[in-house]
């Protein structure tokens, strides 16, 4: 949503720093359109979206419409895979125990279990860890590497990690053990001494996977060593070649809380992937989507993004992130639950925490004439818990519609960004200065990074990086644009156009839900719902009804008339389907 949070208690009197936004309709080519609508007989709002994102032809628009796992590049392809398969082949056929070290977010979680799974299951003995972030922090580190080493591990794979940890790998190699690197945050100047680091983003990684996140590049890995376990010979009546489509969930599920842009091979991998989390058969993600209350018909990239992701998230950011790898792992129904039911409790606290985190930071937002004047926002407090800064910082985004980076307890931080600042080359700039700019060490990538920042350099940290922002951030770079897909009248909304429009999902980063602009509606029966969003019926438009999530408080801006930017679709509640605009503004 668009809607900013309503302000904290207490918080200043002063102006916000976000002004409304202002509309713009999407530019398209009305030529390919027509051709489009043609080609393919869609109803002309489809054609219109579908050429807003770049589909412009019969072929491309097939490919768009019917995403096919077919399609999908060689994995062979991806710089550093063929030395990884060999290596692992070589363990898998000398029986050695294989160490898998994943990070505790959504994508790391799924990494891990997707790579432990398909392991076991070509016959390796796995051992695996991922580090408590309050102890260890993020990444490869010397505690992980000595707790796989006394597993009896030989040979260590990274998993959404390990592209800077140079000296915790040259810590594995003295003490014997190999390392595999497989990972998707941006790439220093010289990779790790690692056995095979395959990352999208190395240099000479021409295939054109760059966005993969780390579940993606793990699907590849997996794809590629059954490929030449099956070359081998090594799969028989008794050992039988695993179904990696049953993966699909975990790579969807990574993806799109990793909110890297679902085009290419990532619309492929989340297509598939939904369809895989909708047949039920892993019981943890079942267990999780009944406990986020919803059906597992129902599932699509957003129940994935907004309600199992954060559960899953949870267990790292406040607890141990293993469980969330048994729950995955799991095949205990009974299980399953138990644990489904903790997370859930886990995500309570968490939400409880974020909010109390957000009031504090933006009130030091709004109170600091400092702040309000930046292109880019850094907040901290050592009383903040580490484990949820990231939510916080995304948060700042949304509301104040610049960077924002927040740090927590023992300078540990996490920052998000807008589409044009890249916050790691940011970073790289703040750490060139001759004093580090207060930073000790940082990792990630455009729109999300960590930093660790030095005691008592907070506000050094901050001006040396505001510093940067304001020299690459223009005003109409801090402008807020919502983007819509062109006016609609509500006479077209009906059953049929919102079944088309449900055919350009899988939608996220880079392929946005459709949204059109509607003008002059008149709302009845306006009321609020828990949570503080807003819902109406469409005077004179055949039960179309209007929610505007998060909204509540801008109740009175509504008058007899108004002009509103929505997502038309088919809303199932206790097995009736009606019609509904989903607002992301209004005027």
């Amino acid at each position: 949503m668009t809607f900013a949070a309503p302000p904290s208690n207490g918080s200043s009197t002063a102006a916000p720093l976000r002004a409304p936004a202002r509309w713009a309709e999407r530019p398209v080519d009305a030529s390919a359109v027509a051709a489009l609508r043609a080609g393919c007989a869609l109803p002309e709002p489809l054609a219109r979206v579908m050429v807003g994102r770049g589909v412009t032809d019969v072929a491309a628009a097939e490919a768009y419409l019917s995403p096919r796992l077919q399609a999908l590049p060689d994995p062979l392809a991806l710089a550093g895979m063929e030395s990884a398969v060999d290596r692992l082949v070589a363990a898998v056929d000398g029986g050695e125990t294989i160490g898998v070290f994943g990070d505790y977010d959504v994508d790391g979680v799924t990494s891990t279990t997707l790579l432990w799974d398909f392991l076991e299951r070509v016959g390796a003995r796995v051992v695996a860890t991922i580090p408590d972030r309050l102890v260890e922090g993020y990444g490869l580190s010397k505690a992980g590497v000595e707790r796989l080493a006394a597993a009896g591990a030989s040979l260590i794979v990274t998993v959404d990690c390990g592209v800077t940890a140079h000296e915790e790998v040259d810590f594995a190699r003295d003490r014997g053990l190999d390392v595999v690197v497989i990972d998707h945050h941006t790439v220093p100047v010289a990779l790790p001494r690692a056995v095979s680091v395959i990352n999208p983003h190395r240099a000479d990684c021409t295939r054109g996977s760059e966005a993969l996140c780390a579940a993606g590049v793990t699907f590849n890995l997996a794809m590629a060593l059954r490929r030449r376990l099956r070359e081998r010979g090594h799969f028989s009546g008794t050992r039988l070649e695993p179904d990696l489509k049953a993966a699909l969930d975990l790579v969807a599920l990574g993806t799109v809380a990793d909110v890297v842009p679902l085009t290419g091979e990532n619309r492929v991998l989340v297509a598939a992937g939904v369809a895989a989390v909708r047949q039920g058969k892993r019981l943890g993600l079942r267990a999780l989507v009944d406990v986020a209350g919803t059906r597992l018909a129902a599932v699509d990239a957003g129940t994935l993004g907004y309600q199992v992701g954060p559960r899953i998230n949870a267990a790292g950011r406040l607890g141990d992130a293993m469980q969330a790898v048994a729950l995955l792992r799991s095949t205990d129904e009974h299980q399953a639950r138990g644990l489904a039911a903790r997370l859930d409790r886990e995500n309570l606290s968490r939400r409880e925490l974020e909010r109390r985190i957000v009031d504090q930071a933006v009130r030091q937002v709004e109170e600091s004439a400092l702040l309000r004047q930046s292109s880019l926002l850094v907040v901290g407090d050592e009383g903040w818990h580490p484990g949820v800064v990231g939510i916080v910082a995304s948060r700042l985004v949304e509301r104040f519609g610049r960077p924002a980076v927040v740090v927590g307890e023992g300078g540990r931080g996490s920052g998000r960004s807008i589409e044009r600042f890249h916050l790691h080359e940011g970073l790289c700039a703040v750490a060139a200065a001759s004093d580090g700019g207060g930073l000790q060490s940082f990792g990630g990538h455009a729109h999300a990074a960590g930093v660790r920042v030095r005691p008592g350099q907070l506000d050094r940290f901050r001006d040396a990086l505001a510093e940067v922002a304001a020299a690459r951030l223009s005003a109409d770079d801090l402008q807020r644009v919502l983007v819509h897909d062109g006016q609609l009248e509500l006479a077209a909304v009906d059953h049929a156009l919102c079944r088309a429009l449900e055919r350009a999902a899988p939608f996220g980063r880079k392929n946005a839900a459709p949204s059109f602009l509607f003008r002059g509606l008149s709302l009845v029966g306006m009321r609020t719902l828990a949570g503080g969003h807003l819902k109406a019926v469409v005077d004179g438009a055949r039960g179309v009804e209007l929610i505007a999530f998060g909204a509540a408080e801008r109740a009175a801006q509504i008058g007899a008339s108004v002009d509103v930017i929505a997502t038309p679709e088919i809303n199932e509640f206790r097995g009736a389907q009606t019609l509904q605009l989903r607002v992301r503004d209004f005027k």
